[in-house]
Order: C-alpha cells, then sequence, then structure tokens
C-alpha cells in the first residue's frame, strides 16, 4: 500500500488511514506527515510534473480555499 499512496499528487496527500478490527487507527505516510501537518501544499515529483503541478494550483486554487496554506511553486 505505502507503495501506492506514495504517488499521490501532492505530499499532504500521501496519506492513508485504516481501523483494524481491534479498533486500532494504522496511518501509512510513506512521504511523511509534515506537510499535511503544517499546511504545505507541495507537488509530488515521483508523479507530477513542474507543468501539471501549475495546472492542478491554477484549478484548485488552494490559497484561496485555505488561505493559511503555504504554496511550494514547483
Amino acid at each position: 500500500m505505502a507503495e501506492a499512496v506514495a504517488t499521490w499528487p501532492e505530499t499532504a496527500t500521501c496519506v492513508a488511514v485504516r481501523l483494524d478490527a481491534a479498533g486500532m487507527l494504522h496511518v501509512c505516510a510513506p512521504l511523511g506527515l509534515d506537510d499535511l501537518l503544517d499546511g504545505v501544499w507541495r507537488r509530488n515529483p515521483r508523479r507530477v510534473t513542474a507543468e501539471l503541478s501549475r495546472a492542478r494550483l491554477a484549478r484548485h486554487d488552494p490559497g484561496r480555499r485555505w488561505p493559511e496554506v503555504r504554496i511550494l511553486p514547483p
């Protein structure tokens, strides 16, 4: 699962959580949790080219939706 999660488009989205039968949460964050917890929008170079990242930034406009997010341009 970690290999797949590590290819999601932005580093902060490279996180998956599952609940096991015993009620324990398991976090899979192959690129870490820093960008998610620090509110950083950064492209994942494993998946997204700089050109595609610029298009995603224009389409999603994260700075408008989340004014506190720090955008690291490609």
